[in-house]
């Protein structure tokens, strides 16, 4: 397993994180009950920690808690051997975000969250204004007084000027971002500020969410039998170096042996520069 530095928290993280939407949430991608892949998805975890894999992201709205109560079962046994990452919904007041993170820190059955981060899908300037001027960002500063969280974060579908602004702010420790071979946007200039704030870099989405897959069986079905889309995918992502962690949204011990044997495949890391002279990203 490759590890890499988390910005400014100094964690030292897997490049390949355990994505707890698909634990938590009903046919995520593909049918299935959440609720009934529980003891799959114990399993899964435990392979993933075995494997190396040592940051798990999740959130509360995974199932109403559900994802973070999985979670939870492996980390009462395992907790020192991992970093956990979830969220309060952004649209929290200051009692409510309190209340969520002591709900989250109950769910996963520990005493402290490395990483807390705002739950965003397509935060506006508003919604940036009111987390940290009106109590959802103070709410979580003195959690981190309390030592209930250590590290704060921010999430965003979209790498724009919120993102930025939390970048450059210094509230916040880590972002993440939506970054794969399809929506390349995140690569210049947020990856590139956030190296340069020390903010730790979490990518979003980067196997493109099927896409990639989807495309390659509509255009050309035969290749997929010598061809891993996923590989392909995960290895666009992590060839940035300013990348500390793809989250992979992970169900099954196929799933993670599949991703832990990208990561093992160096042969595979394309050759990654940014060229601002050149308006985009060079291979």
């Amino acid at each position: 397993m490759e590890y890499r530095r988390l910005g400014r928290t100094n964690l030292n993280v897997s490049c390949v994180g355990f994505g707890g939407a698909p634990m938590g949430l009903d046919n995520y991608l593909e049918p299935y009950e959440a609720q009934k892949s529980r003891d799959v998805v114990i399993d899964s975890l435990h392979t993933a920690l075995d494997k190396g894999l040592n940051y798990i992201d999740t959130a509360q709205g995974y199932g109403n808690g559900l994802g973070e109560s999985i979670i939870g079962a492996v980390l009462k046994e395992r907790r020192h051997e991992t970093y956990i990452a979830t969220k309060v919904p952004s649209n929290l007041g200051y009692d409510d975000v309190i209340r969520s993170v002591d709900a989250s820190l109950k769910n996963l059955q520990t005493d402290y969250i490395d990483v807390m981060q705002f739950h965003g899908g397509y935060l506006t300037e508003e919604d940036y204004n009111r987390i940290v001027n009106d109590g959802p960002l103070d709410a979580l500063k003195v959690c981190q007084e309390q030592g209930k969280i250590h590290f704060i974060g921010i999430t965003n579908e979209v790498p724009d000027h919120v993102l930025l602004w939390s970048i450059r702010s210094g509230f916040f420790d880590v972002i993440q971002v939506r970054y794969n071979l399809f929506y390349q946007g995140a690569a210049d200039p947020i990856i590139p500020e956030a190296a340069k704030h020390d903010v730790g870099v979490v990518v979003m989405r980067p196997l493109t969410s099927q896409s990639l897959y989807r495309f390659m069986k509509r255009v050309a079905p035969e290749s997929l039998e010598t061809i891993n889309p996923h590989r392909i995918a995960l290895d666009f992502v992590l060839s940035n170096p300013d990348v500390s962690v793809a989250i992979c949204g992970m169900r099954t011990i196929s799933e993670v042996l599949d991703n832990v044997s990208t990561v093992d495949a160096k042969e595979w890391r394309w050759d990654f520069k940014l060229d601002r002279g050149q308006g985009g990203v060079q291979f």
